[in-house]
């Protein structure tokens, strides 16, 4: 069955089975939740199910021509729109003129399904002009139709448009079913257990966070902020000094706010460690050994002051502060802190 191969998600599945078996599939949906966790992915399915020629009223078989069709993205009735990069601009959105060739599309009668569909996929991409002619179609639906807006950032998005449509959460992916999706995906091929068990741990819950981490990268960069939360002292600043200086002389600005977050994660499993959380808790559960004897060290409140002071120093170098003055400064904020 199709939601069948759908991993978590169970209660957003939950919602979008009752209505397709009940009958009152709403004309506009709103899925968001984080990224890379089966927004798309379950609304292509939904377009399945709804135009499925061969399984009953609920689900979809996924091997009748509309459900191959829908897969292959050759369905004259499905339709898929997601945000491209424009020449005018370096940022990717959805224009107006691609929001007026979609209405025109769904301004027909469907050609072959029970139903047109339309998923857009990073709504919050759409200019000002797209959104309010977008909200025509929202307002005025063409019969047998259905929407579907898709984003990770509802936020973003205008209060007319969210109101008009049936919200449908997406959570972070459960350990298992992430596990289950790696072992099974192409791009994890001949990675070892042990890998993939590190990278499940450390993913939020996304399927492309989990498969573009630098296994490699990301284990330097903790041995060296372990080495660096353990020599916390202000009379080893000549040892803290260095670090900065060779991580300002040797990384680009992208490479020091990944580093920024590293720290900030095992900031996060001290303070855990702290409050009296289980090990299974942590995102650097492999590190637990070593976490522990930090939580014993450090004040909890120095901790909680570490991390306000981590955030303070990503905001200051998204603007342009000076990259060895302002972690030199941080690192003495760890030291008082602590």
């Amino acid at each position: 069955m199709s939601f069948e191969t759908i991993l978590g998600q169970g209660q957003a599945k939950h919602i979008i089975g009752r209505a397709l078996e009940q009958g009152t599939v709403a004309h506009a949906y709103l899925y968001f939740g984080p990224e890379s966790v089966g927004k798309k992915r379950t609304a292509l399915e939904f377009a399945k199910a709804l135009n499925c020629a061969e399984s009953g009223p609920h689900d979809a078989c996924g091997d009748c021509a509309p459900c191959r069709k829908i897969h292959l993205g050759q369905h004259p009735d499905v339709f898929l729109l997601e945000p491209t990069k424009k020449a005018s601009s370096r940022d990717t959105s959805i224009s107006i003129d691609e929001i007026r060739d979609l209405q025109k599309k769904l301004g027909f009668t469907p050609y072959e399904g029970r139903y047109k569909v339309a998923v857009v996929d990073g709504v919050e991409k759409m200019n000002l002009q797209a959104c309010n002619a977008f909200l025509k179609t929202l307002e005025e639906p063409p019969a047998a139709t259905v929407l579907i807006l898709v984003t990770a950032n509802p936020y973003q998005m205008l209060p007319t448009i969210i109101s008009r449509c049936q919200g449908v959460r997406f959570h972070p992916l459960p350990q298992e079913a992430l596990r289950a999706i790696l072992e099974s995906h192409p791009d994890a091929e001949g990675m070892l257990d042990e890998e993939i068990e590190l990278r499940v741990l450390r993913s939020q819950g996304q399927v492309a966070r989990a498969l573009a981490e630098d296994v490699a990268e990301i284990a330097r960069y903790r041995e060296e902020l372990l080495a660096l939360l353990s020599q916390l002292s202000f009379r080893r600043m000549d040892l803290l000094f260095a670090w900065c200086r060779e991580t300002g002389r040797g990384h680009d600005l992208p490479q020091i706010k990944k580093i920024l977050e590293e720290l900030l994660g095992l900031l996060r499993d001290v303070a855990l460690l702290q409050a009296g959380c289980g090990t299974e808790s942590l995102n650097n559960r492999d590190l637990a050994g070593r976490l522990g004897p930090l939580a014993q060290a450090k004040p909890r409140s120095a901790v909680l002051h570490m991390m306000e002071s981590v955030f303070r120093t990503r905001n200051l170098l998204e603007r342009n502060a000076n990259v060895q003055l302002t972690l030199e400064n941080m690192l003495m904020q760890f030291c008082e802190a602590a």
